[in-house]
């Protein structure tokens, strides 16, 4: 992690140097994009995921409220019909809501032009991935109820990751669509008045 991050200052001191602030300003987004190569440390990686899975976990007790499946949950337990599944802390989701973080951190910036346009792309990222995790555990307790004890140890759950992160996709793009729309309409308006 501090090799890594000095690596980082020593290419920002030596751009400063050779190119001068001008050319540093201009690239000021890429270079501070590159933050995200910095492995996270251990103790906040761990907090990231026991906070993503007990969110999950809470989107999934919704979820199976809203459904009207009879269940009993204590903490991350949840008792189903004919199974019992725990959201472990490898269920957090926290990689691929990581890549969405990180993704939406570019589209904002390639695609947005208003400062609050950005941030409210950027700041959606958290609930969409908690109910983007919620909606996988739902479904996966849906899975076992109806097809099976089985379905815990099938595929969507051990490697449905992408399906449920290109899901999630959809209403991010939506968003960002939307968004964008505002941001030319603005511009063209202001355009108008001049």
């Amino acid at each position: 992690t501090l090799l890594t991050l000095s690596f980082l200052c020593c290419l920002a001191a030596a751009g400063f140097f050779f190119l001068g602030r001008a050319w540093m300003r201009a690239a000021a987004f890429p270079l501070a994009y590159l933050i995200f190569m910095v492995p996270m440390p251990n103790a906040m990686a761990d907090g990231l995921e026991q906070a993503s899975a007990a969110a999950s976990a809470e989107m999934a007790n919704l979820l199976f409220h809203l459904s009207g499946m009879p269940f009993f949950r204590v903490g991350p337990v949840f008792q189903l019909p004919n199974i019992t599944i725990q959201v472990a802390q490898e269920c957090s989701g926290i990689r691929s809501s990581l890549v969405l973080f990180i993704t939406s951190i570019l589209a904002a910036n390639l695609f947005l032009k208003t400062p609050w346009r950005r941030v409210a792309l950027i700041a959606v990222v958290i609930p969409l991935a908690i109910l983007r995790n919620g909606f996988r555990i739902f479904v996966i307790g849906l899975l076992c109820v109806h097809l099976g004890p089985q379905m815990i140890h099938s595929l969507i759950h051990r490697r449905g990751g992408p399906l449920f992160f290109v899901l999630s996709l959809i209403p991010f793009l939506f968003l960002l669509w939307l968004l964008r729309r505002g941001d030319t309409r603005e511009s063209a308006e202001s355009e108008t008045k001049l």
